[in-house]
């Protein structure tokens, strides 16, 4: 089954029931400030299951968010002293209403969670991808952006992971998710990580129509020795962890479990987890931010220097396509367009509702 990694405070059942099968009109953009109406999609709180209590400032990133009119939180990353990246799936409720801004809450600087941080930090524009799909979760990307620049000390800011992502490149996802497969357990009140697999084997391919490769928009692991993400940990980081700066590889998403595990909420072995590859969104992130792109980008490089896939993706971005891994662009535009016809197979959002959280989780 498919998970959106959130938690919601008023119903036990998970989110997917609520919100998934939806598709978010594409308009040109969501921007949601004070003024808007707000949505109920909220995504419920992800934990991280069998991982480890982390200082913040080994993940001084890392950000933990709540919004106090759907009862959800999720995890974020900082990007840099006024923007927060997540993902798209946090900031929409039930009724599939947009959140309102000045109804989130983001924490950072500290390993507790925004319920439990005397650091908070108000919201004043969110703003979603344009292209979201709530049903596949393609595009689950979106960036809040905040009233008060960052002064702590004890955030940074995460740079994007540019280079071309391989099975064996190591990673780590952290969030302030569930930590045990039991329904009934609450979120972490601390910032949890786990190191993880990524992997591309045929599974990844069969439980999600978004994946192609893990130099495509999705980035795909598998769960082995029981780590993983869980609801709560929706929206946050996956961190690269050859560089102790740890630049961000992909945002945490949605998850599916084998149909023969007895485990149907996370942690089970074989377990595809699913994370926006933020690469991809370099563009669209720097034309809606002020951020410089040396500060953004993890290795800056002329063009001369980039490696001809990333350099055939910017260009499908800037004239309007939807990206695609250009190493073996013909066979993946080929791949992509019959994979868009597919069935899509029954996902549940790992969103999670419980009224002993204190909050929804994604």
């Amino acid at each position: 089954m498919k998970f959106v990694l959130c938690l919601s405070l008023l119903l036990s059942i998970p989110q997917a029931v609520l919100t998934y099968g939806i598709n978010i009109p594409k308009t040109d953009s969501l921007e949601l400030d004070n003024n808007t109406e707000g949505i109920n999609k909220r995504g419920s709180e992800n934990r991280i299951i069998n991982g480890t209590e982390v200082e913040i400032s080994e993940y001084s990133s890392a950000a933990s968010f709540y919004v106090y009119e759907d009862l959800v939180s999720c995890t974020a990353t900082f990007i840099s002293k006024d923007v927060v990246l997540t993902a798209a799936h946090c900031l929409f409720n039930e009724t599939m209403s947009v959140s309102l801004a000045k109804n989130i809450r983001i924490g950072g600087g500290t390993k507790l969670r925004v319920s439990e941080s005397p650091k908070n930090y108000t919201v004043k524009k969110v703003l979603v991808h344009p292209s979201y799909d709530a049903t596949t979760h393609y595009n689950d990307i979106a960036l809040l952006f905040l009233l008060d620049a960052v002064l702590d000390p004890l955030i940074s800011f995460a740079k994007i992971y540019n280079i071309p992502v391989a099975d064996n490149t190591p990673v780590e996802v952290a969030g302030w998710g569930t930590t045990s497969a039991d329904r009934s357990t609450g979120l972490s009140k601390v910032l949890e990580a786990a190191p993880i697999f990524i992997s591309s084997s045929e599974d990844c391919s069969e439980n999600s129509d978004n994946w192609v490769s893990n130099n495509g928009t999705t980035i795909c692991t598998v769960t082995k020795n029981g780590k993983g993400a869980c609801p709560g940990d929706s929206g946050g980081p996956l961190y690269y962890t050859g560089d102790s700066k740890k630049p961000i590889v992909g945002i945490t998403s949605f998850n599916v479990h084998p149909t023969t595990s007895p485990i149907t909420y996370c942690g089970a072995e074989g377990t595809t987890t699913y994370f926006t590859h933020v690469q991809k969104y370099i563009d669209w992130i720097l034309k809606n931010t002020q951020i410089d792109a040396k500060d953004l980008v993890y290795k800056t490089m002329s063009n001369d220097m980039m490696p001809i896939n990333m350099l055939l993706d910017r260009a499908s971005f800037l004239i309007g396509n939807v990206p695609t891994q250009a190493s073996i662009i013909a066979d993946s535009i080929a791949q992509y367009a019959l994979l868009s016809q597919r069935p899509v197979m029954g996902r549940e959002p790992l969103v999670r509702q419980s009224g002993a959280s204190g909050g929804s989780s994604r």
